[in-house]
């Protein structure tokens, strides 16, 4: 029977993905929603076979535990369980060890599917993230908004782009005001639809705004 530690702040997740995982999988799961529960819960078992690591929690995020992990010389393999697809933790997490990334948002069957490939010695990051991961610069940026840009791959000319949307602009009038062609314009626009999965300009705007590039 495989033990597992899963630090998540979000009980409710970690309740219900731990009674999937004991009641039709056979695993033996213990919760902590702090980084400190994490710590005691290592301390007194110490024969956890894996670790789930959220990346977003208040306080001390999930870089911060791992790095208590280094620390403290445990040596558990560990792999990010995370609904946050910031590249950069991701990358970081990456860097420190972790045996991968894991979507919240996949299902159950498949959530076991990857975690017994990866105890089988696998590493496991979606394709999409692996593209982004290789895209990303070597110097993270300070900005807030340019880690944005990076993480959807928007160019400069694609955020003025988007600016201009948001404006009410014309593909011609865009066109006209930054000396580009519309077909030009046209392709920065269907670049930007295809990097937020939406099908117009006002959804794409409005996705912009939710997620922070516009504000």
């Amino acid at each position: 029977m495989m033990k597992i530690l899963h630090l998540d702040d979000h009980v409710l997740f970690t309740e219900g993905l731990k009674a999937i995982l004991s009641n039709q999988y056979g695993y033996q799961v213990s919760c902590a929603n702090t980084i400190e529960q994490a710590l005691t819960a290592l301390e007194q078992q110490t024969d956890f076979e894996l670790i789930l690591v959220d990346l977003s929690m208040p306080g001390l995020d999930g870089i911060a535990f791992i790095d208590s992990l280094i620390e403290r010389q445990i040596f558990i393999p560990f792999v990010v369980l995370s609904a946050s697809e910031d590249l950069w933790a991701i990358r970081h997490a990456m860097d420190k060890g972790s045996a991968g990334f894991i979507p919240k948002t996949y299902s159950s069957e498949t959530i076991v599917d990857i975690i017994q490939n990866i105890m089988a010695g696998d590493i496991y990051v979606p394709q999409g993230i692996q593209e982004g991961l290789a895209n990303l610069p070597e110097q993270e940026p300070c900005d807030a908004l340019e880690k944005l840009m990076v993480r959807y791959r928007i160019s400069k000319r694609q955020m003025d782009v988007l600016k201009y949307m948001q404006q009410g602009y014309s593909t011609e009038e865009i066109a006209r005001v930054l000396n580009r062609s519309v077909n030009t314009v046209k392709s920065h626009s269907k670049a930007l639809f295809a990097a937020f999965e939406v099908n117009n300009r006002l959804e794409c705007v409005r996705y912009a705004e939710r997620v922070g590039l516009l504000q």
